[in-house]
């Protein structure tokens, strides 16, 4: 899936029922994950993990707007 399929079905990720219930350290540290993220994948030359890693951005985003709103 395209980073952009994975944010246009964000409300079909399913969810473990403790993501809902304690997430207030994973909205906390999103932030800083996902910028290490970020830049993890701008030092990857291969395409495949570059596209996976950008894939986990995308699911971490779509599950962040899930559950930090």
């Amino acid at each position: 899936m395209s980073t952009q399929e994975i944010l246009a079905n964000a409300d079909n990720i399913s969810l473990e029922q403790a993501a809902t219930q304690d997430h207030s350290r994973l909205c906390e540290i999103w932030p800083i994950a996902k910028e290490g993220l970020e830049i993890l994948k701008n030092f990857i030359k291969n395409p495949i993990v570059k596209a996976v890693v950008e894939s986990i951005i995308a699911a971490g985003d779509a599950i962040i707007g899930k559950i930090c709103s």
